[in-house]
């Protein structure tokens, strides 16, 4: 999430420099919004009372083919800036979402029904799997390995511990504010 809110102040900030528009806290909302929005169907998988399912949640809104084109047509009948700062946020959350760690995003929905995760897959307190590039998976494929690989204590162990997923993340969210002070500045 700290990369994601990272994300969305980059985008908010070059985007605003890119067009030549005023630089607005409203804007900066609508990046940060837009690049968190695939992950608010997380808030049904909490509601569930577990963690250990989480990778459910991006059986909801993690459809690139679907979520960025819909999402980015809509908007730009308001402003195509925004439409942009939707669909860089988007993306880049969606690419954030299969690198490192995770189940993967079904990027080629509905063509396919596969997870597609790139490198490792970090995993602090359990198994490993074997280090690849790209780690291609069924739904029941997602669902087997969570049972064996997966960690209840994700958020945790991930977030509040220090290793070097946690640390890039951190360090990308703190320089877009590095970043954002000193635009803000200008």
């Amino acid at each position: 999430m700290p990369l994601d809110i990272g994300v969305g102040i980059f985008a908010s900030v070059f985007l605003g420099r890119f067009f030549g528009i005023a630089f607005t806290p409203i804007f900066l909302a609508g990046g940060i919004l837009f690049s968190l929005l695939p992950d608010f169907d997380f808030l049904f998988t909490l509601k569930k009372g577990t963690t250990a399912r989480a990778h459910e949640h991006r059986d909801l809104f993690h459809y690139p083919l679907l979520f960025i084109p819909i999402g980015t047509i809509i908007i730009s009948f308001f402003d195509y800036r925004w439409a942009a700062l939707f669909a860089i946020t988007t993306f880049l959350h969606f690419l954030h979402d299969s690198i490192g760690l995770g189940w993967g995003v079904r990027w080629f929905y509905p063509l396919s029904q596969n997870y597609y995760a790139f490198f490792y897959q970090y995993d602090i307190s359990r198994n490993k799997l074997p280090a690849k590039t790209l780690y291609v998976w069924s739904g029941e494929d997602v669902r087997r390995l969570s049972v064996h690989y997966g960690d209840k204590d994700w958020i945790k162990n991930i977030y509040l511990r220090f290793h070097p997923y946690a640390i890039a993340e951190f360090l990308v969210f703190l320089f877009s504010l590095v970043i954002l002070y000193e635009y803000w500045l200008r």
